[in-house]
């Protein structure tokens, strides 16, 4: 009898169109040949635009009905990125008043662009937020931040390829 209702549950899962996020579909227009430019970095902090389009590269790269290319000419589409904001605060303190950690956040913008016609495909803002420990050595504490920058990064280039994808 349990064989049968997990048969059941299964059956219906699978047929409702139940997909793990980002497998779904393909980006819209049936792009295949994507071109990825380095980002634009419009916050006061350095390097972000570099680890970021880095990301995106590498998780984009990981889905089989995309192939990126080398240059717009040999693209069916762009994808442009702008780092829009970044910030990082406090978020807790400890008994003395100290704060004792941070929450980084960051705001991406991105617009897909059809080669030829330059139609925008799609247009999208992303944003994530990761914490970090603070730290009273001040190298340390760059160190935590920049960890938190890597993992921020991550995360948004997996988000916006779930996005792209499971919106066609």
């Amino acid at each position: 009898m349990k064989s049968i209702s997990l048969f059941i549950v299964l059956f219906f899962i699978a047929g409702c169109g139940y997909h793990f996020p980002g497998q779904a579909g393909a980006l819209p227009e049936g792009v295949e040949k994507l071109y990825i430019p380095l980002f634009v970095n419009k916050t006061a902090e350095p390097q972000l635009e570099y680890q970021l389009t880095s990301h995106v590269s590498e998780v984009f790269a990981r889905n089989s009905k995309i192939s990126q290319v080398e240059s717009r000419d040999l693209a069916e589409a762009t994808l442009l990125g702008t780092i829009r904001d970044y910030n990082s605060r406090a978020l807790s303190y400890d008994s003395q008043d100290d704060i004792s950690e941070y929450r980084s956040t960051m705001v991406v913008d991105i617009v897909l662009v059809q080669a030829v016609t330059e139609m925008v495909l799609m247009e999208k803002t992303v944003s994530w937020s990761a914490e970090y420990s603070a730290d009273d050595d001040k190298s340390n504490q760059e160190g935590h931040e920049q960890e938190a920058v890597e993992e921020l990064s991550l995360r948004l280039a997996e988000e916006l390829l779930y996005q792209a994808l499971d919106d066609f």
